[in-house]
């Protein structure tokens, strides 16, 4: 069973540069506005109990989807199908009244999701004291702390018996301590079959409790799937925004040496994988051979060869050349074919560029430095950073 289905979805706000622009725009029946799209054509379903992800950068969309789906927020056209009680958790302090108590608050939001003033009575403590308000709950929200507004809001959108959970970024505001709890009560929820949208920039939170996950770009859904697929994927886009790579290279990039004819030239450059098939990914521990030939335009030329693998943020993970290992200058002959064998990859995920390097006998002097397209690393575990570390727990 389907406990959300999107389908067309847009939203689209209109801009006017003042109050004028918009009574002109009614009297003389034309546009005085422009048009900014917060979401373009959303479609996606949720099954009922599945924690479905939502990751993406400040202003692709995420709170103005969740805001549709909590129906805070309509729609410019598509269609949404909910089945089942919903109960947000969307920006800080949203639904409540900044002049009523937190108590005469937890009414008012609880009589807005549907509950009657016998349920309110029966959920009232339960929800004081999941919040650990105290006293603070007889007081005005106006004088609450933004951790005092999560607790309070947290609290009535998990009491009140939803069958679908939507969480907002809000939550990452709470005290290391609440957010444990809210944290508890999620895995509480979805483990009794509740399905749960959960929006964050955490994306160890967004791992460990998703199953899929959607990543909005500037409105429009970037990729849908497999969680550890997705994160991958976003964290390779955020390695290249941050190391202001505005293209994956889609051919290999070649930098000249000194000389316009060069000495020597790499060619045929192929990276194999265990079974010795040419490919463009590699799993963490398995065996790679990164294979190339050289072409000689002179006869007698000596020198070493130098290998470097480099994420796609311009973070070098391994570099080696010949010399470093011990190997004298190489005589060099046209043809000639090397390779270099990694008997199990420690990278872990993401995108990464082989290096080659051919220097002089000195090992100073390049005579050419060429860099491969981009390949993918695929892990099977969920560690975090470059390579994998062998490690013993001991407790």
């Amino acid at each position: 069973m389907i406990a959300i289905d999107v389908k067309n979805l847009s939203k689209i706000y209109k801009l006017y540069q003042s109050p004028t622009q918009r009574l002109k725009e009614i009297i003389k029946r034309k546009p005085f506005h422009t048009e900014f799209i917060a979401l373009e054509n959303i479609n996606f379903s949720v099954p009922l109990g599945q924690t479905f992800g939502i990751i993406g950068e400040n202003g692709a969309g995420k709170s103005t989807l969740l805001k549709i789906l909590a129906r805070t927020l309509k729609p410019t056209s598509g269609d949404l199908t909910i089945n089942g009680r919903t109960s947000a958790l969307l920006e800080l302090g949203a639904g409540f009244n900044p002049e009523l108590t937190g108590e005469e608050n937890i009414y008012l939001n609880a009589y807005l999701m549907g509950l009657k003033r016998e349920e309110i009575d029966e959920k009232k403590n339960e929800i004081i004291g999941f919040s650990e308000l105290g006293e603070f709950i007889k007081r005005p929200v106006k004088t609450y702390s933004s951790g005092m507004h999560v607790r309070l809001a947290f609290s009535i959108a998990t009491s009140v018996n939803p069958e679908i959970l939507i969480v907002d970024e809000a939550l990452s505001v709470g005290d290391e301590y609440f957010q444990k709890k809210c944290i508890d009560r999620m895995i509480s929820f979805r483990k009794s079959g509740k399905t749960i949208l959960f929006c964050s920039h955490s994306m160890y939170h967004i791992q460990e409790l998703c199953k899929r996950v959607m990543w909005l770009h500037k409105g429009r859904i970037q990729e849908i799937g497999d969680t550890g697929k997705i994160i991958t994927d976003y964290h390779n886009y955020e390695r290249e925004k941050s190391a202001a790579l505005k293209e994956k290279a889609a051919d290999i990039i070649e930098h000249s040496g000194n000389s316009t004819e060069k000495m020597v030239k790499i060619t045929d450059v192929k990276i194999l994988s265990k079974e010795g098939l040419e490919t463009e990914e590699l799993k963490t521990f398995e065996p790679a051979i990164f294979s190339f030939r050289i072409r000689c335009s002179k006869q007698d030329i000596k020198g070493h060869i130098g290998f470097a693998i480099v994420r796609n943020d311009e973070i070098m993970s391994f570099g080696t050349m010949t010399n470093f290992d011990g190997f004298a200058p190489i005589n060099f002959r046209d043809g000639q074919e090397f390779r270099i064998k990694i008997n199990s990859l420690p990278l872990l995920s993401g995108l990464y560029s082989i290096t080659l390097i051919v220097g002089d006998e000195f090992a100073i002097h390049p005579y050419e430095i060429l860099r491969t397209k981009n390949i993918q690393v695929l892990q099977g575990g969920k560690e975090f950073g470059i390579s994998y570390i062998e490690h013993e727990w001991i407790i």
